[in-house]
């Protein structure tokens, strides 16, 4: 019994650990004093290799994912780490959420304006509770009856690290259809100093913009 206490109570440390960790993060990025370390980001590959990393995860959710993505590169300057884990929390989310045996559709187009847009598509297994708006506030979760180790923040996290970084974050839901859809400004060639799409007053912190290898 003694063994079997302890290991409930390294379970929940740990859980709590991640919680204090994520609240860290969202509090840094929502007020805008969080850092940012700027590379120049393939996002197509930064995206294949955050789905590999859940392809465990994925199997085990018994989904078939979908990837229409441009031949040629798409280079963004961005904070790759940051945005490796806004990858990861959607489709960590997708995993807990999207109906066995069903597809998910995951798109990258560059836009006709100059931006870059991501998407993620899959069929919600259950029927959301809440608004595709409040899904992305602190601890609310889609499908409150479900007893998973989620915490609310995966969403709110991911709009952070998008906003935070000059993108936006759109969540919309038709019927059990649930699409979340993201948008950065490419950088063009040449351009002066200012990264477009972003605003000085309120830019983050950040360190010195690298080249990744």
């Amino acid at each position: 019994k003694k063994t079997e206490y302890l290991d409930i109570l390294q379970r929940k440390s740990n859980r709590l650990k991640v919680l204090i960790e994520d609240l860290f993060e969202i509090s840094k990025a929502s007020s805008k004093s969080v850092t940012l370390q700027i590379v120049d980001v393939d996002i197509c590959n930064l995206l294949r290799q955050a789905y590999l990393e859940q392809d465990d995860r994925i199997e085990a959710a018994g989904l078939d994912f979908k990837f229409n993505l441009p031949k040629e590169r798409i280079i963004l300057p961005l904070d790759s780490q940051k945005t490796y884990r806004v990858f990861e929390n959607l489709l960590v989310n997708i995993t807990k959420y999207g109906m066995p045996g069903t597809r998910a559709y995951i798109q990258v187009v560059r836009e006709d304006d100059g931006h870059v847009l991501i998407t993620m598509r899959n069929i919600s297994a259950r029927e959301l509770e809440v608004s595709p708006e409040e899904l992305t506030e602190r601890f609310v979760r889609g499908d409150t009856s479900r007893n998973t180790e989620g915490s609310g923040l995966g969403l709110a996290i991911a709009r952070s690290f998008v906003e935070v970084q000059g993108g936006t974050m759109k969540l919309e839901v038709e019927d059990d259809l649930f699409r979340v859809s993201i948008r950065w400004k490419i950088e063009e060639p040449g351009g002066a100093g200012q990264e477009p799409g972003r605003d000085p007053e309120r830019e983050p912190v950040r360190e010195e913009r690298e080249t990744a290898a």
